[in-house]
């Protein structure tokens, strides 16, 4: 086995097999029945299931298809989410807990069905779904998962043992879920939408939005409904970055021998969290996919610790000696614990969105491209009312508008006290400095260091440095930005502003 350090890219997008897609560019105005902005696996989805009753869609992408938040994941399809239920029954209710337990498991049989109605070649395979613990509190919660499973429909087994090559105290496993190859399915199933009035368009982000229209930045779709599936709605919309809180994590992919590559999905309840997975490719090399803790976007000190314990971690228990791929993700914890699905606002006069999946993206964004697609044609759907987006409610936004507003103000005029003159030491890569009362992001790019505003360009916080994926992120609402300041991932929708460099700093 290789020795050498891992590649600082996403193991699922840069073996991805040729989708075709290749997607078109929007010029000029086009018309739809239903316009999406984002091209995941919740905005996909929701756009075959339309296309499928005869409506006419059309989706815009900023990057490729499959390719972002979806594409970066650990790529688990299963309806087993942690302790999720238990917390889901406190909150509220068994009802609720039901819904969501029966919603997730519709959602990993969908992402059965379009596998096999379109013959996509993404390595869908069944594996169980294990949540072990460590500890004897782990154990009791397990206990507590498991019963709130059996009311909600959701049977898990008890078990003791597992394939695992460490001990652990106990195990619930839920039988017969799927993994897959997530870049490959939602590229794949996006070639099959252009055609017979429907679009695909790529490299092509939403500059402006309403209730019946996406504007780009040469062209137009006019709609009767417009879903915003982009992770975490963009702009202001619904306020929704105020009911989310963001957090990354470190994720990578290491070769291991087939014998130490367990067959199943696995994740800890115990502290320090620990998520895997294997992956073989038809030529046979073996991986294993890792996650571990959460941390704050732009927090690189953060983000090496995650990336040095997981390597320490594929060291100790499967046998990993160098090389692999290493990226990092994102996701959203909604405040009241349950994903936001369905009309921002008023049923049918507002946009339709899909966010707060909290790492269970997959089973969920499935489900969510259907309960959105039921929405749009007015169907009945039976978990629509538990992902209820309208749920954080329109009341107070005015006022939670006007103290944000305030608080972005006094965090502008802060950034440039707070961060040091470039003449205090030689500039570094990754750096937040003053330059001419503004603050500043420093990158190198072909040899060259240049500079960025660190001011976010959504609500004005300040941005750090991930030097794994080259990234500015925002540590407020989640937003990242490419080295030289282009927008990777809203809510931000307007890129960082190139900032000029002192001469003669580098050689200081």
């Amino acid at each position: 086995m290789t020795t050498s350090e891992p590649t600082d890219r996403c193991y699922w997008t840069e073996i991805a097999r040729d989708a075709g897609s290749g997607g078109e560019n929007l010029r000029g105005e086009i018309e739809a029945d239903v316009a999406i902005i984002g091209g995941g696996i919740v905005g996909i989805v929701a756009a075959r299931l339309l296309k499928d009753r005869g409506q006419r869609v059309a989706v815009v992408e900023s990057g490729r298809a499959g390719f972002g938040v979806t594409g970066r994941s650990t790529a688990k399809v299963t309806a087993q989410h942690a302790t999720y239920l238990q917390r889901i029954e406190q909150g509220h209710g068994a009802d609720a807990a039901r819904a969501y337990a029966q919603a997730n498991r519709t959602g990993v049989d969908l992402v059965e069905e379009l596998t096999r109605k379109h013959n996509l070649k993404c390595d869908l395979e069944p594996a169980d779904s294990w949540v072990y613990a460590t500890s004897e509190d782990g154990e009791r919660k397990l206990e507590d998962e498991r019963a709130a499973a059996e009311r909600a429909g959701l049977p898990m087994q008890m078990v003791r043992e597992t394939e695992l090559t460490y001990p652990v105290r106990a195990a619930l496993r839920l039988s017969d879920q799927r993994q897959f190859q997530p870049a490959d399915f939602v590229a794949q199933l996006a070639a099959t939408l252009p055609g017979d009035g429907s679009f695909l368009f790529e490299h092509c982000a939403a500059i402006d939005w309403s209730e019946t229209k996406v504007c780009t930045a040469h062209g137009e779709i006019r709609a009767r409904h417009v879903i915003m599936a982009t992770h975490l709605p963009l702009g202001q919309v619904g306020q929704f970055h105020a009911h989310n809180s963001p957090h990354m994590h470190a994720v990578m992919a290491v070769p291991v021998t087939p014998d130490r590559a367990p067959a199943g999905m696995y994740i800890s309840i115990d502290p320090p969290k620990r998520s895997l997975r294997s992956y073989r490719r038809e030529n046979g090399e073996t991986v294993l996919i890792l996650t571990g803790p959460t941390f704050t976007h732009g927090d690189a000190a953060a983000e090496a610790k995650g990336f040095a314990e997981l390597e320490q971690f594929a060291r100790e228990h499967f046998g990993y000696a160098g090389g692999g791929y290493r990226w990092t993700n994102e996701d959203y914890s909604p405040r009241d614990g349950l994903p936001y699905v369905g009309w921002a606002g008023s049923a049918g006069r507002s946009l339709l969105v899909a966010t707060g999946f909290d790492a269970w993206g997959l089973s969920n964004g499935a489900v969510a491209g259907l309960i959105l697609a039921d929405l749009c044609e007015g169907r009945e759907n039976d978990w629509a009312a538990c992902f209820d987006a309208s749920r954080h409610s329109l009341k107070g936004l005015g006022k939670l508008a006007s103290t944000a507003a305030s608080f972005v103000g006094d965090l502008v005029g802060d950034h440039a006290r707070r961060a040091p003159r470039p003449d205090s030491g030689k500039l570094e890569e990754g750096q937040i400095v003053d330059l001419g009362g503004r603050a500043g992001g420093v990158y190198r790019c072909e040899g060259e260091l240049r500079a960025v505003s660190a001011v976010c360009t959504h609500m004005g916080c300040l941005v750090g440095w991930n030097p794994v994926d080259r990234s500015w992120d925002c540590p407020c609402h989640g937003s990242r930005f490419a080295d030289d300041g282009r927008v990777i991932h809203g809510p931000a929708t307007e890129p960082l502003a190139a900032i000029a460099l002192p001469d003669a700093k580098e050689d200081e």
